[in-house]
């Protein structure tokens, strides 16, 4: 019994061993198998890489133009659908508009348009593309924005030194400056014009001393303040400062 059963034992033994190598057998395959798919993928994947350079070099070659084709080559456009496109996006982008009415350009606060309309003009006339000219034109409103805060800071500054100086005769002295200027009928566009010389406050300022010196009688021709200033000769006033030699000496 003890014999049947060490020649059973063995014999199992060499089943179990041949079993094994099935299953070594069937591995192999699999692993065969596996790297045959690996290889297939790898190929067509080189197969399309290479489709694909013919594809982009065989366009290529069809340009005719030395530099057209190096510019092609240089923006590495891989087919012509894709360098008309490029070119597409360019002409989208930079085309100018048909008539000046196309800019629409952005317009400030409180502001007609007139300018925006006149500026769209220059714009058509040069050839500038409706983005560059917006982009132009929000610069040129925010500059000019900021020009305008600046002056009206500067202004109150100014308004407020005035005050201080003139202390309780700042109200007086400002309405005698704005009865001379309606006095003399002085239209809103000439202060603006003399105020764009000597400044606002300064405006102000000479136009209260002429109301002051003609509520005093200081402004007549030759006069040193009076009321009699009037009785002089304008005659002789005027030869006085022609022909100085000709006066007698006192």
């Amino acid at each position: 019994m003890d014999e049947a059963s060490g020649a059973g034992g063995d014999a199992g033994s060499a089943g179990g061993a041949a079993g094994g190598g099935g299953d070594a057998a069937a591995a192999g395959a699999a692993a065969t198998g596996a790297s045959g798919e690996s290889g297939g993928v790898a190929s067509a994947a080189a197969a399309g890489a290479a489709s694909s350079q013919e594809s982009a070099t065989s366009w290529l070659q069809s340009l005719t133009d030395a530099d057209v084709k190096t510019f092609a080559e240089q923006k590495g456009f891989k087919d012509a659908g894709e360098a008309v496109k490029a070119l597409r996006d360019v002409e989208a982008k930079y085309t100018i508009p048909e008539s000046a009415d196309a800019y629409q350009l952005p317009v400030p606060n409180g502001q007609d348009g007139a300018f925006a309309k006149q500026a769209a003009g220059w714009f058509h006339k040069a050839g500038i593309p409706v983005e560059q000219a917006k982009a132009l034109t929000a610069e040129w409103n925010s500059a000019q924005a900021a020009q305008v805060a600046a002056h009206q800071q500067k202004v109150q500054q100014e308004m407020t030194a005035l005050k201080s100086e003139w202390g309780g005769q700042y109200e007086t002295n400002l309405e005698l400056g704005r009865r001379t200027m309606r006095a003399f009928g002085i239209n809103p566009e000439s202060i603006d014009k003399i105020s764009g010389q000597l400044g606002d406050v300064e405006t102000i300022r000479v136009f209260q001393r002429i109301g002051q010196g003609l509520s005093e009688g200081t402004l007549n021709p030759g006069s040193s303040g009076g009321s009699e200033a009037g009785s002089v000769d304008p005659d002789a006033a005027r030869a006085a400062r022609m022909f100085p030699s000709m006066q007698a000496k006192s």
